[in-house]
């Protein structure tokens, strides 16, 4: 991965999204692949436990149904997972993957941001929902809104599979004007003067998104899956105000703050060592 802070700063700024190829590293992108492999490719073979975070797709089937997809045959298609890190270390270890954080630090100017929670989703081909516009700040409970989604793309994003699509410069939106029903919006009530823009871009991409950003993904009509990890980091001095806590939310993994350090280290180890993991996660989302 080039690091580029500069330009980093400079088009999340101005677009409210940024693409950072290559921050995955071969070894670390074949690691989470295979590891979400054993998840999706198998759900009900999880310990209880676990399979309380794996949601299928015919459990977000619309009542009156997807015009593009017969739900009668959706199967046991995985769309989302919930608190990753609790699954295998693979995922906690991502918490202080340093080419991402390198990125946070740039956009957050600051050492001293913290993770809120990993899940990855699943787009199985043919089995994944219709488009729907929306803004992930809206279910993000905070003291203030200085937070940013990171998307770690397992596979290449293409048109084909579903790739997300933004409104450059939406994340301007005042904070205030951000309502709970901006996580479904009507086509008709999206900003007429915004350019619309695709995001596609090869596996082991991170994808980073202001959470005020307008955007939305569609099905996947490929023959293959298309997976995501996403990430929610919170900035300085923001911090959860509502009920759910999500597996090792609140560390801070650049922090100087010997306490924090502290923390981190009784979390996941020395970096060496297995990560240890928490009986049960709270908050499934």
């Amino acid at each position: 991965m080039r690091s580029e802070p500069e330009r980093w700063r400079t088009d999340y700024a101005r677009d409210g999204y940024l693409v950072v190829e290559d921050c995955l590293d071969k070894e670390t992108l074949t690691a989470l692949r295979t590891a979400v492999g054993r998840i999706v490719d198998d759900p009900d073979s999880l310990p209880p436990h676990l399979r309380a975070h794996v949601q299928l797709e015919r459990e977000y089937a619309r009542p009156d149904g997807d015009e593009d997809r017969d739900v009668t045959r959706l199967g046991r298609a995985v769309r989302l997972v919930m608190e990753l890190p609790v699954f295998e270390p693979v995922f906690a270890e991502l918490i202080r993957y340093d080419p991402l954080l390198d990125v946070l630090q740039a956009l957050f100017g600051s050492r001293e941001f913290h993770f809120h929670n990993y899940k990855c989703v699943n787009k199985a081909p043919g089995a994944s929902g219709a488009f729907v516009w929306h803004r992930d700040l809206p279910y993000l409970y905070h003291s203030t809104p200085n937070l940013l989604t990171a998307m770690l793309c397992l596979d290449d994003m293409t048109e084909e599979n579903g790739a997300t699509v933004v409104l450059p410069g939406s994340h301007l939106l005042a904070d205030e004007n951000v309502a709970v029903g901006d996580q479904d919006i009507r086509e008709e009530d999206l900003p007429p003067d915004l350019e619309r823009r695709t995001v596609t871009c090869p596996a082991g991409s991170a994808v980073i998104f202001h959470v005020n950003i307008l955007h939305g993904g569609g099905a996947n009509r490929s023959s293959s899956p298309r997976r995501n990890v996403i990430g929610i980091w919170a900035g300085p001095d923001t911090y959860p105000t509502g009920a759910a806590r999500y597996a090792y939310q609140g560390l801070y993994p650049r922090s100087q703050d010997p306490a924090r350090r502290r923390q981190l280290t009784m979390a996941l180890g020395d970096g060496d060592a297995e990560v240890s993991r928490p009986r049960a996660a709270a908050g499934t989302g």
